[in-house]
C-alpha cells in the first residue's frame, strides 16, 4: 500500500517546465507594469542553444524583455527608454553577420532570480524542450498541408490520419510490424 502523501510528491516535468516560464514571464511582466499574454515555446526558444543551459536560459529572458518592449503603452514612464534599460544590448552574431539581442551584464544580475530556475529546468528538460518545440514545428498550421492517411505492412494495414508534412519529415514505425507508415 502506498502512503496517501507520496502521491503529492511525483514531479510532472511538463507542469514544472510551464510554471517555471510562467513564473519568469510574470516576474518581467510586472516589473513593467505590463499585461499581456506568454508567447509560444516557438518564440521563446528560438536562437537558444540548448546545449547550454544557461546562455539558453539567458536568452528566453532576453526574448521576453524584448516581448514586453513591445507591449509597453505610450503613457508608461518607460515607453521612450532605450533597450538597454530594459537590460538588452544589441550584438552582432559573428556567423550570422545578424545583430541579435542579447541580455546586458546589468540584467543577468537584475534577473538572477528568475535566471537561476529557468537555467535548472533547461538543464534538466533539454529533450522535453526539444519535443515540445518539436511537435509545435510539426504540427503548425500550413496552408496547402492536406491531412493524409498513411498504412503501415500489416495485414489488415494499420491506419493513421496526419499532415502530409509531417510524413515527409520523418519517418513513424508501426509498433506492430515496425515498418514505417507511408
Amino acid at each position: 500500500m502506498v502512503p496517501a502523501d507520496t502521491l503529492d510528491q511525483t514531479i510532472d516535468p511538463v507542469a514544472l517546465l510551464t510554471e517555471t516560464i510562467e513564473r519568469a514571464w510574470i516576474t518581467i511582466c510586472e516589473a513593467y507594469e505590463v499585461t499581456v499574454c506568454l508567447p509560444d515555446m516557438q518564440t521563446l526558444f528560438e536562437g537558444a542553444d540548448l546545449s547550454h543551459p544557461e546562455g539558453a536560459a539567458e536568452k528566453v529572458v532576453a526574448t521576453m524583455l524584448l516581448e514586453v518592449v513591445e507591449s509597453i503603452g505610450r503613457f508608461s514612464p518607460w515607453y521612450k527608454m532605450p533597450a538597454r534599460a530594459f537590460g538588452l544590448a544589441s550584438v552582432r552574431d559573428s556567423q550570422t553577420n545578424r545583430v541579435v539581442w542579447r541580455l546586458a551584464p546589468e540584467a543577468s544580475q537584475k534577473w538572477g532570480k528568475i535566471l537561476e530556475p529557468l537555467t535548472r529546468v533547461i538543464r534538466d528538460y533539454t529533450g522535453l524542450i526539444q519535443a515540445i518545440l518539436l511537435v509545435d514545428d510539426l504540427m503548425r498550421d500550413i496552408p496547402g498541408d492536406p491531412c493524409v492517411v498513411a498504412s503501415c505492412s500489416c495485414l489488415p494495414p494499420h491506419t493513421i490520419q496526419i499532415r502530409q508534412s509531417v510524413l515527409d519529415k520523418s519517418v513513424i514505425l508501426c509498433e506492430a510490424c515496425m515498418q514505417a507508415y507511408t
